[in-house]
């Protein structure tokens, strides 16, 4: 029987028999989806290194760095609220129409920091379609929480795959045939759309049951409640649930993109360039946290909240080594072939870039545990105490590149990194352990 989008139906019964078979499959398809955008996002880079320059990488960096803080503080959370919406307090389109209001607001402020940038004209252009794609991926992100709710992993990875392997021919394709960044952002920004409206809207209603004609339906239903102002409350209350975390994922934005601000600033394009391409190279480690960390968050969720802290304790413990384990890996291969696989992977030139790559591999098996700590806290509904958290990260970062990056160069905006990464780690592993004493299941 088709579900409603406005009136959904009650949540499942907790953990099914098949449930740690699930659970490896959702695991399973998040490292696949995420190995797969990671390895594409990866990969145009280094085809913009190639096939463009150091600068356009550059410029390329730069509308990423502008884009995603604001974009995470829009996004306020909301997939997370979604995903530990248990009681279904709140209705898919709420989500829905918060998201898509947030996200015109979000292209507007992006556009005005480019234009009070005083970039050239067309870094200007170029960082405004960067936004508006990266947009757009947001508004996917709420039907991946729909998918994601119900464990439903598959959906979205191939997502991911679909959207990463579209962007990298789009993006690499019209730099390519133009040499010109700003046409390679319009393939982006149509690649985003694309992957929207024909898989994630269509899987999302599958799920439901729903035929398209069925979701513009339920859709000029809530409009109409909208008008009605049946809706402002709930919104107004999931505005209000949203901002601690947006604030949050603002912060941790803010925490990997300071440096680059400060690059940019002191030192020019081209070294940003130099410094996202080496950056770009913790890809590998992300993807297989990120899938580990999306895959097990459901399940930490549900047994935070059905009070089985035993295995949400050991579900967290292995998924912390995991992490380590991961930048270990990373920081040995650097150390063996560093500069070899730079030159290999970009061009001779970054070979030399072997004592900075270092310190950034170091710093990966923190950031790694941070992010893995950071789904744990949130699985728990511990939102706004990761706020003061996130702020003391960043300050320490804005501190460190401060100091640091103009006397040290790139090296001194790893050391930011570093010292960032560790701060983040120790914060979250404390808010866990408040979280594990504090059992009652009200959340933080």
């Amino acid at each position: 029987m088709p579900q409603s989008l406005i009136l959904e139906s009650a949540p499942a019964a907790f953990l099914s028999p098949v449930a740690d078979s699930r659970l490896r499959s959702n695991v399973a398809w998040m490292l696949l989806g995420n190995f797969w955008q990671g390895l594409a996002q990866w990969t145009l880079v280094v085809a913009l290194a190639k096939i463009g320059s150091v600068e356009m990488v550059g410029s390329y960096t730069l509308g990423l760095a502008i884009a995603l803080p604001v974009l995470m503080f829009a996004s306020l959370s909301l997939r997370s609220i979604q995903i530990t919406d248990g009681l279904r307090r709140y209705r898919f389109l709420d989500f829905l129409a918060l998201r898509f209001a947030c996200s015109l607001l979000s292209i507007i402020l992006i556009a005005a920091i480019a234009c009070a940038g005083h970039y050239s004209k067309a870094v200007v252009a170029a960082v405004i379609l960067i936004g508006a794609a990266k947009t757009i991926e947001y508004l996917s992100d709420i039907f991946y929480g729909l998918l994601q709710r119900e464990e439903r992993m598959a959906g979205i990875a191939i997502s991911m795959m679909l959207r990463g392997t579209l962007s990298l021919c789009a993006l690499a394709g019209g730099v390519w045939l133009t040499g010109s960044l700003t046409w390679g952002a319009v393939g982006l920004l149509a690649s985003s759309a694309l992957t929207l409206f024909f898989f994630d809207i269509p899987r999302s209603l599958g799920l439901l049951n729903l035929k398209p004609a069925d979701g513009v339906a339920e859709c000029v239903r809530y409009m109409d409640q909208f008008l009605r102002g049946e809706a402002h409350r709930r919104l107004a209350m999931l505005a209000l649930a949203g901002l601690p975390l947006g604030a949050v994922l603002m912060l941790v934005s803010l925490n990997l993109n300071l440096p680059r601000y400060f690059i940019e600033h002191s030192l020019g394009l081209r070294e940003l360039g130099i410094f996202c391409s080496l950056t770009n190279l913790l890809a590998a480690g992300s993807v297989m946290t990120s899938a580990l960390g999306q895959g097990a968050a459901p399940r930490l969720a549900k047994y935070f909240e059905a009070a089985k802290l035993r295995d949400f304790r050991r579900l967290v413990f292995v998924l912390s080594i995991g992490s380590l384990g991961i930048g270990a890996a990373g920081f040995g291969l650097a150390l063996l072939v560093g500069p070899r696989l730079l030159a290999i992977i970009y061009t001779p030139e970054y070979a030399s870039q072997q004592n900075i790559f270092l310190f950034l591999m170091a710093a990966s098996g923190f950031l790694y545990l941070g992010s893995m700590l950071g789904c744990a806290v949130t699985s728990v509904k511990c939102f706004t105490p990761q706020l003061p958290l996130f702020a003391l990260a960043a300050a320490a970062t804005a501190a460190a590149s401060v100091i640091l990056v103009p006397s040290q160069g790139l090296r001194g905006a790893a050391l930011a990194i570093l010292i960032s990464a560790i701060i983040q780690c120790a914060g979250g592993a404390g808010l866990l352990r408040n979280a594990w004493k504090h059992s009652a299941l009200t959340g933080c």
